[in-house]
């Protein structure tokens, strides 16, 4: 294995576990079930879904989106929602995150057993990117080119702000 695999398997790794701490930890503050929270796709990133930030009262105005572009929007989402709950059907997100708090908290890391992990979460992880990446593209052909336009432009500015706070951090 080459030092750049060994490096994307390290950084997969602390990403997992960095999102498992997160996602437990703002439910224990803000005293909810984090299912209950916001949708399970939003789960595995600190971020707000791309749903959340479409539909939000600011870009619904900012984008001059219609009420049908808005229905067409939310069905959307809502539909996107139940494909990634129904794919990850009944496995429980705890059993994952009790695997990798015992990987951690081993005497010795076991690499093989940590690859094992990351394994399992491969295809999966695949489903909910080809979901996104179909919703994002239905997302696409609803807006129209000057929303487009509007929206590449609060994404710059969304990333511009992030990449600051980052900087100042």
């Amino acid at each position: 294995m080459n030092t750049h695999t060994k490096t994307k398997i390290r950084h997969t790794v602390k990403a997992l576990l960095l999102a498992s701490v997160m996602a437990g930890s703002g439910a224990a503050l803000a005293d909810t079930d984090v299912n209950e929270a916001q949708p399970k796709a939003a789960n595995m990133k600190p971020m707000k879904s791309m749903g959340h930030m479409l539909l939000s009262k600011r870009a619904v105005k900012h984008l001059g989106l219609t009420q049908s572009q808005q229905d067409e929007l939310k069905s959307l989402f809502d539909a996107q929602r139940e494909q990634v709950k129904n794919l990850r059907g009944d496995k429980d997100k705890g059993e994952h995150h009790e695997a990798f708090k015992s990987l951690i908290e081993a005497e010795q890391f076991d690499k093989a057993q940590a690859q094992l992990l990351l394994e399992q979460f491969q295809p999966q992880k695949r489903e909910m990117m080809l979901i996104r990446l179909e919703t994002q593209h239905k997302v696409y052909h609803i807006l129209t080119e000057e929303q487009r336009a509007k929206l590449k432009q609060l994404r710059h500015k969304r990333m511009a702000k992030k990449h600051h706070q980052h900087q100042s951090s």
